[in-house]
């Protein structure tokens, strides 16, 4: 996986990474859940690794701009020598705090994409598990057309193919995903095998229970959204409509000119809100929802 802000290939991240390695096993320990965050974001590196990398790109950047914004001061004619230091600076620290969180974000991301096909898969698996389908048979028909739990199925199936247990394949499965409503499903699973019991019956469960927490989410959705509308209509109809006919009415009475310039901005502010207004709405959609 590519890493962002990393200057050069990861392999070579690594190598010259290492000279920071002890400053970096102090940052990892300093943060336990780094490891299975890595592990979920399908980031293979060793924490420590990973510490030492955010370290070095964060130096690379400091020691970067550092020059480049003394140079542009020094060409500007406008030398200051604060500017330097404190901008590089700051950047470098949005740098380390940034990577620090990259495996968490890309984990939020997976279960987001997780969650939008998994009812729909595990009712695909109880289906064909209640036709008489052996469970790995149903593993493999969501193997494709599910997103990111065929990718996750695939690698089951390839692992069992290989030798190994379809309970420690699941087990492990269970691992490496960030989605509590996926692990829930596959220990439930794993549990049903391992008692010996009809899987039909743990697949109905768990469908019930997720069908009945995605109605649950999407009430909770809309009942969100209404504060968010009201704030909408107020910033984006009301305030721009009002606000336009005052300055017309101030203009007409008063015959002060409104400046040229008033209207697209007005319209700049509007269209900024609104990108950021759907970011919201976005990421406050219930990530079950398909």
């Amino acid at each position: 996986m590519m890493i962002p802000f990393v200057p050069i290939p990861l392999k070579k991240a690594v190598k010259y990474a290492r000279i920071f390695e002890k400053f970096g096993n102090a940052i990892s320990k300093s943060s336990p859940s780094l490891k299975l965050d890595l592990y979920q974001a399908n980031i293979d590196l060793y924490p420590k690794d990973y510490t030492s990398i955010t370290i070095f790109t964060s130096l690379f950047y400091f020691f970067l701009l550092t020059p480049v914004i003394f140079w542009v001061g020094l060409v500007a004619g406008k030398i200051d020598f604060l500017l330097p230091i404190v901008i590089p600076s700051v950047f470098s620290v949005f740098v380390f705090f940034y990577l620090m969180k990259f495996p968490k974000l890309i984990a939020t991301r997976r279960t987001k994409k997780l969650e939008r096909d998994l009812l729909n898969a595990l009712q695909h698996v109880l289906i064909e598990v209640k036709s008489g389908v052996p469970l790995f048979n149903a593993l493999i028909g969501i193997s494709a057309g599910y997103g990111e739990i065929s990718d996750e199925m695939k690698k089951v199936v390839k692992e069992i193919n290989a030798g190994k247990a379809e309970i420690k394949a699941l087990e492990e499965a269970s691992l490496r995903n960030p989605s509590l409503y996926f692990r829930r499903a596959v220990w439930q699973i794993t549990n049903a095998i391992k008692a010996g019991s009809d899987i039909s019956i743990s697949l109905e469960s768990i469908v019930d229970t997720l069908t009945k927490d995605q109605v649950i989410a999407i009430r909770r959705y809309g009942q969100e959204l209404n504060p968010y509308t009201m704030m909408y209509m107020l910033v984006a109809v009301i305030m721009p409509t009002l606000g336009i006919t005052f300055l017309i009415i101030l203009s007409s009475f008063s015959g002060i000119k409104i400046p040229n310039l008033i209207f697209p901005l007005i319209l700049i502010v509007l269209a900024v809100f609104q990108y950021f207004y759907m970011g919201i709405i976005k990421t406050k959609r219930p990530s079950m929802v398909s």
